[in-house]
């Protein structure tokens, strides 16, 4: 896992956010926010029922944490 999403992954557990709305480089088992790390890109989403919805990719990684920060906590 890139450094940027693991900061990313501390980041939401300081803030209390709850970890069951997003998925950070894997899938979640129902429905959520994800950041996935697609190797060449990395692709921002609302993933439900197997469906991405949404999604967004970038070639920057801070552009996409920024993306995913915006969706979760607007969301929330």
């Amino acid at each position: 896992m890139r450094i940027e999403l693991q900061e990313l992954k501390k980041e939401m557990i300081a803030r209390g956010v709850n970890e069951s709305i997003y998925a950070i480089d894997t899938l979640p088992s129902y429905e959520g926010f994800c950041i996935y790390d697609a190797r060449s890109e990395i692709e921002v989403f609302y993933f439900e029922r197997g469906n991405r919805f949404e999604l967004k990719s970038f070639k920057d990684v801070q552009e996409a944490v920024t993306c995913f920060k915006q969706m979760v906590f607007n969301e929330k």
